[in-house]
């Protein structure tokens, strides 16, 4: 069939099925640019994971320096790729049972829970804010669709017809649900301070669903949202976002979590992400604690120094799920070391991008 044609035809089913686009549509981003800087990865879902209560993500929106109120990540990214107590994966390839339609309504209710998340985020937010403390700009949310898995056929059902990923037309008929559901939930919040800027395609490497993903992006863009993706290094298509269906990506270096990576990949992921107009990942978690990856730390520092990320580069921030909040607390010099220069960088980052997209 002509992919215009099922286009047009999913998008149907869609708008009978869950209502008209101008019923459940709140304001998206501006004109489709991504205004998010500093990016930073919240895993919210698995029931292994911090709950993301206000004290635990107010380390990642701002510090507090002689007095003053800094800011520092304007973006964050509630994801997830497994449960493992439950023993479910949203991401394939971790040897957990593929997640489905009942897994993907717990994971919305994980993402929406009370005081918790995007929740926590704009609690915070409006009590800085009664404090005469407000940023620039609203902080943004972005979303993470789980995998459709290819070949997955007890996904569950949707109009009383049971989905099978072996076709693409049901995987995207599934991520348009989840969409609709996401969206429902956050307009239900009716949240002052945040804004859902879009959603996020968890499997790294697109070619899993690359006939499934530019129907999503063309759902998302008449919802006035954008799709955006993170693949990995060795990621097939990771320049060719723009081609297979993403408004923005970041590159990951991978250079973090392997003592015997090469530094060399970092300047060669620099390099493509420039050639590419992409940003890129800054790489870390809980090892840092250790000599030699705290080097890793510090080279991914420098390395972005010397390509002009920190600069010119919108950038994301994997930290493990909770490395992070760890170093806000330690009393190890090296790690509270570690929290500042970073801290400081970011800080930075956010007083240029407020002259540029407020």
């Amino acid at each position: 069939m002509n992919k215009t044609i099922l286009f047009s035809a999913i998008i149907l089913i869609a708008f009978i099925s869950h209502g008209s686009f101008a019923s459940d549509k709140p304001k998206g981003p501006q004109n489709g640019t991504l205004t998010i800087s500093d990016l930073a990865l919240i895993y919210h879902g698995g029931t292994q994971r911090p709950a993301w209560t206000a004290s635990e993500l107010a380390p990642y929106l701002y510090r507090e320096n002689s007095g003053n109120t800094e800011w520092l990540f304007d973006g964050f990214l509630f994801l997830e790729i497994f449960d493992n107590l439950q023993k479910y994966d949203y991401d394939p390839g971790f040897g957990h049972r593929t997640a489905g339609k009942e897994q993907w309504e717990g994971l919305l209710n994980r993402y929406f829970g009370d005081q918790k998340g995007p929740d926590a985020l704009e609690f915070l937010l409006d009590s800085l804010s009664q404090k005469g403390e407000k940023p620039v700009r609203q902080r943004q949310v972005v979303l993470s669709i789980p995998c459709p898995v290819n070949g997955f056929t007890e996904w569950g059902e949707l109009d009383g017809k049971k989905l099978n990923f072996n076709n693409s037309d049901d995987q995207v008929k599934a991520a348009c649900w989840f969409i609709d559901e996401a969206l429902k939930k956050w307009n239900k919040k009716n949240y002052k301070h945040i804004q859902l800027s879009g959603f996020y395609w968890v499997h790294e490497d697109a070619v899993q669903s690359d006939e499934a993903i530019p129907f999503v992006k063309k759902y998302l863009e008449a919802k006035s949202y954008q799709l955006l993706w993170i693949p990995y290094w060795g990621a097939k298509g990771k320049g060719e976002w723009e081609r297979l269906g993403f408004d923005f990506a970041w590159q990951q270096p991978n250079y973090f979590f392997a003592t015997d990576i090469p530094k060399q990949q970092l300047t060669d992921a620099c390099v493509f992400a420039k050639e590419h107009q992409m940003g890129l990942e800054m790489e870390f978690d809980e090892r840092i604690a250790k000599p030699e990856f705290r080097a890793r730390f510090y080279d991914y520092i420098n390395a972005f120094n010397e390509n002009n990320v920190w600069k010119q580069y919108p950038v994301a921030y994997y930290e493990g799920g909770g490395a992070w909040l760890q170093m806000s607390k330690s009393k190890d010099p090296k790690m509270k070391k570690m929290f500042d220069t970073l801290g400081n960088i970011i800080v930075e980052r956010q007083t240029r991008a407020d002259k540029t997209h407020k």
